[in-house]
């Protein structure tokens, strides 16, 4: 089955038309029936956000959820079967004249979004920017999508790490719910602080507090989606001094308030 653009398998979808580029929303609420073999019309780029299925592709099975990236050439055969609901997607179509227009290929689309490691805020605030669907909707997706590849392209392979770099990742992660000091940061790793300032936007292309804020805002998506706790309480958990903190840099990070996110 050959899916034109702007159809999709589920059963609840929404598409928003931009003509160089198709964003497109996936639902899949209570558990239903899926596994059918397809590929789309045009090159698609599909985003979990969030929910979870297994991907059939190339002979080999996936699990895909939240936060999971994949790329799809024109007319590649695969099918997903959700395990995980509700499970909601993010696709971007792209059209001849978007590659055309930045003088890119597909492979070279494919290569960005195998080397990204943090599109997660990138397609959400895409999707925030879709649903607002003014005039300056275009202009604005199309710089986030632009901006995601030149990062992703420009970003450096993890064997390109010094180990350092990869020891200050890996706390960074590991402590994501503390404001660790850049003092502290180079005493546990054992390098000088200016290194990691002068080095670490070349590697993460953000800066430390940015890292740390994104880590952060990641960590409440899925307690805003559970519905189990109160902005207060979900602030504190992930290490925000108050709502009102959490709320300005949920929303500088995603585009959405952290209520609006919830209802997504």
């Amino acid at each position: 089955m050959i899916l034109k653009r702007g159809h999709y398998l589920a059963p609840s979808y929404q598409t928003y038309d931009f003509n160089d580029f198709l964003v497109g929303t996936t639902k899949y609420e209570n558990p239903t029936e899926t596994g059918v073999w397809h590929s789309h019309e045009k090159p698609v780029i599909s985003f979990v956000l969030y929910g979870s299925n297994n991907e059939y592709r190339k002979g080999k099975e996936i699990e895909r959820s939240g936060g999971a990236i994949n790329y799809y050439h024109s007319h590649e055969l695969h099918k997903n079967i959700y395990t995980k609901f509700p499970s909601k997607h993010i696709s971007l179509e792209i059209d001849d004249t978007f590659l055309t227009k930045y003088g890119l290929t597909e492979a070279s689309i494919e290569l960005a979004v195998t080397k990204n490691h943090d599109a997660r805020f990138t397609f959400i605030k895409l999707l925030n920017e879709a649903e607002i669907s003014d005039l300056q909707s275009y202009n604005s997706i199309e710089m986030l999508f632009v901006a995601f590849l030149e990062n992703s392209l420009n970003s450096k392979d993890d064997l390109l790490f010094p180990q350092w770099m990869l020891s200050v990742r890996d706390l960074l992660n590991d402590r994501w719910d503390e404001n660790i000091s850049l003092k502290e940061l180079a005493e546990d790793v054992n390098v000088h602080p200016t290194t990691i300032s002068k080095n670490f936007r070349t590697y993460f292309q953000c800066t430390l507090g940015e890292y740390s804020r994104k880590l952060k805002i990641d960590r409440s998506l899925d307690l805003l989606k559970s519905k189990q706790y109160s902005l207060t309480e979900i602030a504190y958990m992930c290490g925000f001094s108050d709502q009102s903190h959490f709320t300005r840099v949920f929303k500088s990070i995603s585009g959405y308030l952290p209520k609006e996110y919830a209802k997504v």
